[in-house]
């Protein structure tokens, strides 16, 4: 129903149309409190490309020409069905939502009817061998110091160039998804890391928010803070870290 690629782009396009006329129809009378993204992390499934873009790829070159044709329809869409639509804040993603996509020059922008209401839509687990790589898995780490360069420089330089490009143009840019993953309990470096991440985001006017997926135990992602079954934080020091440095 949605793959970015020219062979897949008009079953794509009217799958955009359909849903995001229905959705504006439900949610048109919201006030701009309320945000639309126009897909989550679009991307070539399936393939060697589906995380990592390469602009020596003529399929990568064509998937990100896709996005931004898919992401304008998006816009165009929802400014036509009126009402509050038509002057909400719209959030539009680069290929995989990746920082280093939206960096690319292949990125483009939507044109939209109304100023200064579209918004970067970037997710970042940076560094990822402390925020999202497996802790069985080779190079992974579970410890973070913000007074490591090592530790910090990626997330540092990521969140510039998101600057310079956007930001200092005056064009928003919202982090939808950060966080890192429990790993054996290293709660102290995921306070730290979430402590140095908000503080360099909001020092760079990015807001950014925490991907809470609710899971606590296992082997999987365990990225959750909040336990939505009991409503407790399972990690208040890990929310009071990001507090303190979202205002």
């Amino acid at each position: 129903y949605y793959y970015p690629s020219s062979e897949c782009l008009e079953n794509s396009k009217r799958y955009i149309s359909s849903i995001w006329t229905q959705l504006c129809q439900k949610f048109g009378d919201y006030d701009n409190r309320l945000i639309f993204e126009s897909v989550n992390e679009p991307r070539l499934a399936g393939t060697n490309y589906e995380w990592w873009f390469d602009k020596n790829s003529a399929q990568c070159i064509d998937a990100a020409n896709c996005i931004n044709e898919l992401n304008q329809l998006f816009v165009d869409t929802v400014r036509a069905s009126g009402g509050n639509n038509a002057s909400r804040y719209l959030m539009c993603p680069g290929y995989s939502a990746s920082a280093s996509s939206a960096l690319m020059d292949e990125f483009k922008l939507p044109k939209d009817s109304v100023q200064n209401r579209l918004i970067v839509s970037v997710h970042a687990y940076t560094p990822y061998n402390f925020a999202l790589q497996g802790p069985n898995e080779s190079g992974s780490k579970s410890d973070f110091k913000a007074s490591n360069s090592s530790d910090t420089g990626e997330i540092t330089s990521f969140m510039d160039s998101l600057y310079q490009k956007f930001i200092s143009n005056g064009i928003p840019v919202v982090i939808g998804e950060f966080g890192a993953r429990d790993k054996n309990s290293n709660t102290q470096a995921r306070i730290d890391f979430s402590a140095y991440y908000v503080a360099c985001a909001r020092a760079n006017g990015i807001t950014c928010c925490w991907w809470d997926n609710n899971a606590f135990s296992g082997s999987g992602e365990n990225f959750g803070i909040f336990d939505r079954r009991t409503l407790t934080w399972k990690y208040p020091e890990i929310k009071d870290a990001i507090i303190k440095y979202c205002q």
